[in-house]
Order: C-alpha cells, then sequence, then structure tokens
C-alpha cells in the first residue's frame, strides 16, 4: 500500500481513503451475486470459479476475480480455513476440472476417439460432485443472510 501512496504522490494524483461502510456493501452485494450465479450454475467447468470466489468472500471477508489459472493458489489459501472434508472436496472438484480441461484441450473433436468417452465420464463426475461443492458454499451463505 505505501508503493501505492508513494507512486501516486509522484504522478500527483490524490488517493481517497477507502470507504468501510461502501466497502462492506459492495462486498455484501458481491456476495449476493456470486450466491445466486452459484445456484444456477450448471456447467461444472464454470462453478468451480464461481465456488472458490464465493468462499474466499465468506472466509476471508474479500472479494477475488482470479483467472483459471490462479485458482489453485487461492485453493491452497483457503486450505486452513475448511474442514478437512470441505477441503477435500474442493481439492477433488479442482483436479477433476483440471483433468476435464486438459482432456478437451488434447482432444481430436472425433467422436470415435477414446478421449470422447474420457471427456463425456469426467464430465459425470464433476456433475456428481457439484451438489457437494455448492454445499459448501450456499448452505454457509443462506445461513448469514
Amino acid at each position: 500500500m505505501s508503493a501505492l501512496r508513494e507512486v501516486a504522490e509522484e504522478s500527483g494524483l490524490t488517493l481517497k481513503k477507502l470507504d468501510k461502510k461502501l466497502e462492506r456493501t459492495l462486498l455484501h452485494s458481491y456476495r449476493k451475486d456470486l450466491t445466486s450465479q452459484v445456484s444456477a450454475e450448471m456447467d461444472p467447468v464454470s462453478l468451480l470459479p464461481q465456488v472458490i470466489s464465493l468462499l474466499y468472500a465468506q472466509v476471508h471477508g474479500k472479494a477475488l476475480q482470479a483467472p483459471g489459472r490462479a485458482i489453485s493458489a487461492a485453493v491452497a489459501r483457503l486450505k486452513d480455513k475448511l474442514d478437512d472434508s470441505a477441503f477435500k472436496t474442493l481439492v477433488e472438484y479442482q483436479s477433476g476440472t483440471v483433468s476435464l480441461l486438459a482432456l478437451m484441450s488434447a482432444a481430436t473433436g472425433n467422436e470415435e476417439d477414446c478421449s470422447f468417452d474420457r471427456i463425456l465420464t469426467k464430465r459425470e463426475l464433476l456433475e456428481e460432485l457439484m451438489p457437494a461443492l455448492k454445499g459448501l458454499v450456499l448452505s454457509t451463505s443462506q445461513s448469514q443472510t
């Protein structure tokens, strides 16, 4: 933060102090939006970053927007904040998502290829895990609102 202040000072910009009340309101709104997105999400790949962002907001009280490759770092930061079964579910879902994306990027597009069956199997596995993953954040969100 001090580096930001120094750069702003050198460039002649003024920084306003953060409005804590506005920050809390924005975070609450962000959490509500994410909660509705998670509950409506049907795509197993899109669900993971939404759940991670919502968990991060619930656990750390901070908004998180992270690219896909940063998800593993966000998961690691949640390890000490979640119980073992919740963290295991999260890690299992994340590894399944990474595997599915790797299979999809390596796929030839030919339905007769065995990669098509592996993609379908991995997607079905993630779809089976979706309720458990959603349960990590939806039960917590509903009890806090």
